[in-house]
């Protein structure tokens, strides 16, 4: 699977509204716009935009470490494939 873009034809409003926010989170979190905000009551919940604000925090906590050189690779020298099992829960590979 390649890296989604919010240009993909096959999207729909939702998921590009949700791309947009993801990445809005990560870049800008003081510029997110009115326009944004509206797209994404238009298509979530209050309930699943806290969700999805937590899930994109949750995955973008590795940031830091990277920023400030302190991360350490799982397989040094390789890139990792993210796998989770069947609840959803990362298995760290061995």
């Amino acid at each position: 699977m390649g890296q989604l873009s919010a240009t993909d034809p096959d999207l729909t409003d939702a998921q590009i509204a949700a791309i947009d926010f993801a990445t809005a989170l990560m870049t800008d979190p003081a510029g997110i716009s009115a326009d944004l905000r509206a797209r994404l009551h238009r298509h979530y919940s209050r309930e699943q935009l806290i969700e999805l604000a937590l899930d994109v925090m949750k995955w973008s906590y590795q940031k830091v470490p990277v920023a400030l050189g302190v991360d350490s690779e799982v397989n040094p020298g390789r890139l990792t494939d993210l796998v989770f099992d069947d609840d959803g829960n990362w298995v760290r590979p061995t």
